[in-house]
């Protein structure tokens, strides 16, 4: 995996995230506004904003790495579903990508545990920030992807 590939997919799964947020906000102004008899009609706001980056960085990304895909002779179903980082082409590039998706497999062990001790938080952190637990399960994927790459990095160097 490349640096620029892992820089995406980690933007990419933090413009996943926030659009979540604004979504989760969203969602809390459509409740108040249901459960205020005051106000006539339905008002609710929605940040668009990281959804329109997270389009615009995805489907230009998405159709690179589709055609590169493609090019390689893969069939349109590997193209859009198997990861660019699974690309091996040889029994040494099984073997690291086997031991980095062990290694990857391995850390979710230590996060699920850590990430459900900080749930345990979020009474205390919600009335500050509602979406807290949005930001945790998007660390999870966050995580998996950043061991993914340094375990490569650290057997390719």
């Amino acid at each position: 995996m490349k640096l620029r590939s892992y820089l995406l997919n980690v933007t990419l799964l933090a413009l996943f995230g926030w659009g979540m947020i604004a979504f989760y906000n969203s969602a809390m102004d459509m409740k108040s506004t249901i459960d205020d008899q005051n106000i006539d009609g339905f008002v609710f706001s929605l940040n668009v904003l990281p959804i329109i980056l997270f389009l615009i960085i995805a489907i230009p990304a998405g159709v690179v790495f589709t055609r590169k895909q493609r090019k390689d002779k893969k069939g349109w179903k590997e193209a859009i579903l198997f990861p660019s980082e699974f690309k091996e082409r040889d029994e040494r590039e099984k073997a690291l990508t086997s031991k980095a998706c062990r290694n990857s497999y391995i850390s979710l062990m230590i996060v699920f545990p850590f990430l459900a001790v900080c749930m345990l938080f979020q009474p205390f952190v919600s009335d500050h920030f509602a979406a807290y637990p949005i930001v945790i399960l998007m660390l999870v994927p966050i995580i998996q992807v950043t061991v993914y790459y340094l375990s490569l990095k650290k057997k390719l160097h």
